[in-house]
């Protein structure tokens, strides 16, 4: 089992947390000698359509949080004591005032906004949105698809009460109180990042008032605890305390001690996304990296993130269609593929960012050259980095690849960087720590 530096005052009790991913809500609960005592999934399921929709049914994703929770909560040798969630978040919701769903849940994926541009956000430039808010998204998360909907969906949109994420729907579905994190916030792209408050000029061309929006607090706030409703949904107790969390990665940074300049972390699933500490928010943003508030506000670093995006998406096409097929344990398959080719797969190159294509190849030459696909997208990416002053003494490996007995070496060959794999469930855990604050 894992093991983790947390603090716990109860000898009995434990700290639930939650992984919001986009494939997938994975769960941990942590003990307070910092041991992993359970573990749990559930894959996501999207609503996608030929017209570049992607969404999901609220109930179902509720469902499925509980579920996980549930789960957890029925292998704990004791009571959990609080809980909280990291994200990858960026989705939106439309709901009535008693947060009666308005919308599916719109995913950060969706394109809708991206392929008919809505005409409040022409001339909007990314520079400047990331300046404020730290991303630099204009053409999709929710400051896109709020837009969108207002302009597609006018009826729905001005019916609507609650404008939100699934994020801080599902604190409201746990406790009855609307809050969001700063840090999940930086994906809203409402937020003024640096002084914590929402953006008026943003809320105005929205046409949105700030008490239809969560208030915004610190990672590792206390909500309150579960309704009576929550408790009969989760199985949990009335005594668990609600408690934000914050972006994914950021949160499970936080989980392998990737807290000081100089290291990195590399974060593989539906993206594979570099994330380290920087001192000054400045230079981030000049490096047009995406920016994440971190330990900040504690007199820390800021967190700065690079993305390689949707690459798993495209590494699954290859497994499942050229690699393992019809076959039981498919990545079992990939990694013994992959170990049995030489370096450089003889001369065979698979571009992850263009859309996957059948291969004449051997099974083996194709499943190392999917490693290295992914492996030489972050290098493009830290080699871009280097030639600002940015280098790294040390990097950890998080996420499902790091598993693979074959994949993080072959990191570290390309790279350059001495590597080290952490947590596979790196972001609950981290999710725990701050549960445990």
């Amino acid at each position: 089992m894992d093991r983790v530096n947390i603090v716990n005052k109860e000898n009995d009790t434990f700290l639930l947390g939650l992984d919001l991913g986009t494939t997938a809500i994975k769960g941990v609960v942590v003990s307070r000698s910092g041991d992993v005592v359970a573990v749990a999934e559930s894959k996501n399921v999207f609503l996608e359509t030929d017209d570049d929709v992607v969404e999901f049914d609220p109930q179902l994703h509720y469902e499925s949080v509980c579920e996980v929770i549930r789960q957890l909560s029925d292998e704990t040798p004791g009571s959990i004591s609080a809980l909280a969630m990291a994200a990858a978040s960026g989705n939106t919701l439309l709901t009535s005032s008693d947060g009666q769903p308005y919308t599916n849940i719109i995913s950060w994926m969706d394109q809708r906004s991206a392929i008919q541009l809505p005409s409040s956000l022409k001339g909007l430039e990314s520079k400047d949105v990331r300046q404020v808010v730290g991303w630099p998204c204009v053409t999709s998360f929710p400051l896109a698809h709020l837009a969108w909907l207002q302009e597609n969906r006018s009826d729905l949109y001005s019916d609507a009460s609650r404008y939100c994420m699934n994020t801080d729907w599902l604190l409201f579905k746990l406790t009855g109180k609307w809050a969001m994190d700063s840090s999940t916030a930086t994906t809203f792209h409402l937020q003024d990042q640096v002084s914590g408050l929402y953006h008026k000029p943003y809320l105005d061309m929205l046409n949105v008032q700030e008490d239809q929006l969560s208030k915004l607090v610190a990672s590792g706030a206390s909500i309150g605890k579960l309704t009576v409703e929550a408790q009969r949904d989760t199985g949990l107790g009335g005594d668990t305390d609600v408690v934000t969390g914050c972006f994914d990665h950021p949160a499970a940074a936080r989980a392998v001690g990737v807290c000081e300049p100089g290291q990195l972390m590399l974060s593989c699933g539906t993206s594979w996304v570099g994330f380290f500490p920087e001192v000054e928010r400045q230079n981030i943003i000049d490096a047009e990296l995406l920016c994440d508030p971190f330990l900040s506000k504690e007199g820390g670093p800021w967190g700065a993130i690079f993305s390689v995006p949707r690459i798993g998406r495209t590494i699954d096409w290859y497994v499942d269609n050229l690699i393992a097929c019809d076959e039981q344990d498919k990545m079992k398959i990939f990694d013994e593929s992959a170990a049995t080719a030489s370096a450089g797969a003889d001369g065979l190159k698979i571009d992850l960012t263009a859309a996957p294509k059948v291969v004449n190849d051997s099974r083996e030459n194709i499943s190392r050259a999917v490693m290295e696909g992914a492996a030489r997208l972050l290098n493009e990416k830290i080699n871009t980095l280097a030639d600002v002053g940015v280098k790294f003494n040390s990097a950890i490996m998080v996420g499902g690849p790091s598993r693979s007995p074959v994949w993080p070496k072959i990191v570290e060959e390309i790279t350059g960087i001495r590597l080290t794999v952490g947590s596979a469930h790196a972001g609950a855990v981290g999710a725990a720590l701050l549960a445990g604050k």
